[in-house]
């Protein structure tokens, strides 16, 4: 303890983040709890974006992880009670909490994801490759390399009044019907609990019951839903045999929702109009995927939500909130439930 008139002892952050992104995240922190008055110490333990085993972490890491009174991270090591006896709680810096859950089941640590901050990025992000897509930009830039004058080879359908199944009401899905309904695009939320209503931007929601029977009238279905072991293949073979021909499936969420394999078959046989996707399963994606090969697949490699200045700025900002409520012991900012996943 201190003795009286001692400053507080600051909250120490152990940051898990890959080495070279953690500077601009470090000075953030520091900055938003000066400006807030929170006492805090960052230190950096250094992991690659693929995790590390438990024998990877040395003597530095693990002294760095004893003293810690919070983590914030991609991910934490295994045995975190163990190898951070003061950690009070897990400040994830993405939404999806996937990797972290399971290490934490058990224990009494609590763990905060970073959900919503990064909403409106990865909906500009869903619109822009759904318009790449209803703009036959592909075509249209084929047509300029071969210097042909072929308007009759381009669907000229207006995009206004199209329907869009947005599964998942929360950050991400609230911001795509934002900017969706700009472009005059009806949306159809997918939510857990409907007896909520209509988050703006929605013409109505449904709950997860109703998925398969919505998807017939979808001429877009956007996955904005955390991956669980609810939500595993959400979209399976059943439900990609359900949608509307022509229809296009994006997933800005987690890979693990959709059957790779359905869909595959389903671009190749012509079923449906094309898939976009940030995320697949297996991350890097294999060269040997037929993901690669599939017609009308429209791949990026899960960056919808870049690292921009602006997302490590309220970043900083929510763990410092996160960090200051714990000291006051109030409820965290995005707490989650590890038995439901999020």
């Amino acid at each position: 303890m201190s003795a009286a008139g001692d400053a507080p002892r600051p909250t120490v952050v152990a940051l898990v983040f890959p080495e070279a992104l953690a500077p601009p995240l470090v000075d953030a922190i520091r900055a938003r709890a000066g400006v807030v008055g929170v006492p805090v110490e960052v230190r950096v333990v250094a992991w690659s974006t693929g995790g590390e085993t438990q024998h990877q972490l040395d003597d530095a890491r693990r002294a760095v992880l004893a003293e810690a009174d919070v983590i914030a991270g991609f991910s934490v090591p295994a045995e975190v009670q163990r190898l951070a006896p003061r950690v009070r709680f897990v400040q994830a810096t993405a939404a999806g909490v996937e990797r972290i859950i399971p290490l934490l089941q058990g224990t009494d640590i609590r763990l905060a994801s970073a959900a919503g901050l990064a909403g409106g990025k990865v909906a500009e992000f869903a619109m822009a490759r759904l318009l790449t897509v209803w703009s036959y930009a592909r075509t249209l830039d084929a047509l300029q390399r071969a210097r042909r004058w072929a308007p009759g080879e381009i669907d000229t359908t207006p995009i206004a009044g199209r329907t869009v199944l947005v599964v998942g009401t929360g950050g991400i899905g609230q911001e795509f019907a934002r900017r969706a309904s700009a472009f005059g695009l009806r949306c159809v939320g997918v939510r857990r609990r409907p007896e909520l209503g209509a988050p703006t931007g929605f013409e109505r929601v449904v709950g997860r019951d109703a998925l398969t029977s919505e998807l017939p009238d979808a001429d877009a279905v956007v996955l904005a839903v955390p991956w669980t072991a609810k939500t595993t293949q959400l979209i399976g073979a059943a439900q990609i045999a359900a949608m509307k021909p022509g229809a296009v499936l994006c997933n800005v969420a987690r890979g693990s929702l959709v059957d790779e394999e359905a869909l595959v078959a389903a671009l190749t046989s012509g079923r449906l109009g094309a898939a976009v996707l940030d995320v697949t399963v297996a991350e890097p994606l294999s060269r040997r995927s037929p993901l690669w090969r599939a017609p009308n697949t429209y791949l990026s490699p899960h960056v919808a939500n870049a690292l921009e200045p602006e997302f490590i700025d309220a970043l900083a900002r929510l763990m410092v909130e996160n960090i200051a409520r714990d000291a006051r012991g109030e409820p965290l900012v995005n707490l989650v439930d590890l038995d439901e996943g999020y």
